[in-house]
C-alpha cells in the first residue's frame, strides 16, 4: 500500500511539474532489488540461459560459469556472457543502460517516466507441446502479449484469443519472453561488468528468444530479438547500441576475434588448430568458431531517407591481466571509456589502426582467416594509445579476449517513445581446423540471412523464380499419405497468406503458413502428428483467393 501511495504521489508531480523534474530524482525514491533468475533455451545442439537483468549465454547457478555449451550435453562452452549495451547522452550528459555481465536492467515497465513492477513481469517460457494445462506461462501469456510478446494468430483477427491463438514464435521449438527496464536506479553500478552505474536511460526492453528443432541448417543457431523504447521524457542523443561479448571457446586462453562487416558477423576462433587438449571443456583439435550477426539494427528515422546503421564498429578489448596497452584493456574507472568502446573506439577514444594499412578504422581484424586475405589478428596490431595515430607493431597473442559489435551513430537521436528493433542470430559451426571454422560460420551465417529476408518461412519453401499469373493451390502428393505430404501453392502477388488443415468436423489441425509471403511458388511439408487416419481438407486464403482441397491419410 504504502508503494501504491508514493507511485501515485509520483504521477501526480509528474503531470503538473514534468517540465522541472528528472526522472531519476522521482524514481530513486522507490529503492528496487531484484533476485536474479534465468531460463534456459535448449531445444536445439546449444544449450544456454537467458537472465532477467537482460544477460544472456551465462550460468546463474554457480559462479564465474560459462552457459553458452555446444554440443548441447558435452560440458564445452562457447561463450561466457553477452548482452546488449547502449550509450546515449541525455541533455548533454552520458548514460548507460548496460548488459554484459550482470545487466542493469530488471523485470518492469514505465509509464510517465517512472519504472514499475509487479509479479507479473518475469522471465517467460514456452515448448513446442506446451498447453494452458502444462505449463502456467502458456497460460498466462497474455499478459505479456501488450509489450511485444509472440503468438500465432490463428483466427487472424489481429487479437490475442487465449485457448486460440498459439504463443511463441511461430514453428520456434522454444520461446522466451521478458519485459524488462534499466529505469530502477539501484539497478545501476560501477560493477555491472562493462562498468555502467549513471543515471538510467529508461529504456524498456521487450526480449524474445528462440531457437527451432528438426530445421535444417538451423540446429546450431539462436535467435534474440530485442525491441528498445525510449520510456523517457527527453532524446537520447549520439545513440550507441553495442553486443558486448566475452566469449570462452573452450580453452580460453588461446581465443582469435574478427568480424565480416559485408555480412554485419562478429566472431571468434582459435588461435591454432588445437583448443586445449580435447579433454573436459576443451574441444581439442579442429577447434568450433562462433559468433553473432545484426540481422537488423539500428536505423535512423529522422533523416531521408531512413538509414540502417548495420554494424557500424567491431573491435576487441582485453581482460586487465593480459599484455595489451591500457586502452585496450577492461574499463575500470569511467562509464565514458564504456561509450567509447561502443563508437568503435579504444576507451580513451584513440582510433585502431589497420597495420596493413596504417589507416583508421572501425572494423578490426576484418581479413579472412583462412584465406589469409586482409587484416586477421595472426599478422599482429598497432599499440597505439592516448590519440596517437601510429605506434609500436605487436605480434600477434593470444587470450582472454572480450569483443563489441556495435550499430550507432552520432547523429543518431532516439526520441521520447521511439523503439529500435534489433534482431540477432547467435551461431557456431565446426570444420576441418580452426580457420576452416570460420569459413563454415560465414557459410551459416549466409543461410540464417536468407532465412530471415524469407521472415523466418520455416517449412515454406520457394520452389522457383517464376511469377505466376494466378493464385492456386494444388493437390497434396503423395495422397494418400502417411505419414507427410507436400502442399504446393502459387501467389501471384505479394499478400498474406493462410494455409490451415482442418478435420471433418472443421476444427483446426494445423496452421501452416500465417504471414506475408513475396509472389512466387512455393511448397510445405505437412506431417500428420496424433492425428488418426481419416479425410481432412486444406484450405489457402488470401485477400482476394480461397481454395480447399481434400486428403487423405492413411496409418
Amino acid at each position: 500500500m504504502k508503494k501504491l501511495i508514493i507511485v501515485f504521489c509520483v504521477l501526480f508531480l509528474l503531470q503538473f511539474n514534468e517540465a522541472h523534474l528528472e526522472p531519476l530524482l522521482l524514481d530513486s525514491i522507490t529503492p528496487y532489488f531484484i533476485i536474479r533468475t534465468q531460463s534456459g533455451l535448449n531445444a536445439n545442439n546449444i544449450s544456454t540461459w537467458v537472465w532477467n537483468s537482460g544477460v544472456f549465454n551465462q550460468d546463474l547457478r554457480t559462479t564465474n560459469t560459462s552457459g553458452f555449451q555446444w554440443p548441447k550435453g558435452s560440458g564445452k562452452f562457447a561463450i561466457y556472457t553477452a548482452g546488449l549495451t547502449i550509450g546515449a547522452y541525455i541533455n548533454n550528459n552520458l548514460r548507460l543502460a548496460a548488459i554484459s555481465y550482470n545487466g542493469e536492467y530488471g523485470p518492469g515497465y514505465i509509464v510517465s517516466g517512472v519504472a514499475l513492477e509487479d509479479s507479473t513481469f518475469k522471465v517467460y517460457k514456452v515448448n513446442k507441446g506446451d498447453n494452458s494445462s502444462n505449463n502456467s506461462d502458456y497460460a498466462n501469456w497474455g499478459r505479456m502479449v501488450p509489450y511485444g510478446a509472440p503468438y500465432l494468430d490463428v483466427n487472424n483477427n489481429g487479437v490475442y484469443d487465449a485457448g486460440i491463438d498459439k504463443p511463441g514464435v511461430q514453428n520456434a521449438a522454444q520461446t522466451i519472453f521478458e519485459c524488462i527496464t534499466d529505469g530502477f536506479p539501484d539497478l545501476h553500478s560501477t560493477s555491472e561488468g562493462f562498468y555502467g552505474g549513471t543515471l538510467p536511460l529508461y529504456s524498456e526492453m521487450h526480449l524474445t528468444a528462440w531457437c527451432y528443432d528438426n530445421i535444417n541448417g538451423l540446429s546450431d543457431v539462436q535467435f534474440l530479438k530485442m525491441e528498445i523504447l525510449n520510456k523517457s521524457d527527453y532524446n537520447w542523443e549520439k545513440t550507441y547500441f553495442g553486443i558486448v561479448c566475452d566469449p570462452d571457446l573452450g580453452d580460453s586462453h588461446d581465443d582469435f576475434t574478427g568480424c565480416d562487416s559485408n555480412r554485419n558477423l562478429g566472431y571468434c576462433y582459435n588461435a591454432d588448430n588445437m583448443d586445449g587438449n580435447g579433454i573436459g571443456a576443451t574441444y581439442g583439435a579442429n577447434p568450433p568458431a562462433v559468433g553473432y550477426d545484426f540481422l537488423r539494427s539500428a536505423v535512423n528515422k529522422h533523416v531521408f531517407p531512413n538509414v540502417e546503421l548495420r554494424m557500424s564498429s567491431f573491435h576487441f578489448y582485453q581482460k586487465e591481466s593480459q599484455p595489451s596497452p591500457p586502452c585496450e584493456n577492461e574499463i575500470l574507472n569511467s562509464p565514458v571509456e564504456s561509450y567509447n568502446y561502443l563508437t568503435g573506439a579504444k576507451k580513451d577514444l584513440t582510433p585502431f589502426i589497420n597495420p596493413l594499412t596504417m589507416h583508421s578504422t572501425k572494423f578490426v581484424y576484418s581479413g579472412d582467416p583462412e584465406t589469409d586475405e586482409g587484416w586477421t589478428q595472426h599478422k599482429g596490431k598497432i599499440n597505439n594509445c592516448g590519440g596517437a595515430l601510429s605506434g609500436p607493431f605487436d605480434t600477434a597473442y593470444a587470450g582472454e579476449i572480450r569483443f563489441v559489435m556495435s550499430s550507432g551513430a552520432d547523429n543518431l537521436t532516439i526520441f521520447p517513445n521511439e523503439k529500435q528493433t534489433f534482431v540477432i542470430a547467435q551461431m557456431i559451426a565446426r570444420g576441418t581446423s580452426n580457420l576452416n571454422s570460420v569459413t563454415k560460420l560465414k557459410q551459416l551465417d549466409d543461410y540464417v540471412q536468407t532465412v530471415y529476408d524469407n521472415n523466418f518461412a520455416i517449412g515454406i519453401r520457394p520452389i522457383s523464380n517464376d511469377v505466376p499469373d494466378k493464385f492456386s493451390l494444388f493437390q497434396n502428393y503423395p495422397n494418400p499419405f502417411n505419414p507427410s505430404t507436400k502442399i504446393k501453392f502459387e501467389i501471384a502477388k505479394s499478400d498474406f497468406v493462410n494455409l490451415t488443415v482442418f478435420d471433418l468436423s472443421g476444427k483446426v489441425v494445423e496452421q501452416l503458413v500465417n504471414e506475408k509471403l513475396n509472389e512466387g511458388i512455393y511448397e510445405v511439408n505437412f506431417t500428420a502428428k496424433n492425428i488418426s487416419s481419416g479425410i481432412y481438407f486444406y484450405r489457402l486464403s488470401t485477400d482476394n483467393f480461397t481454395q480447399t482441397n481434400r486428403m487423405i491419410l492413411v496409418k
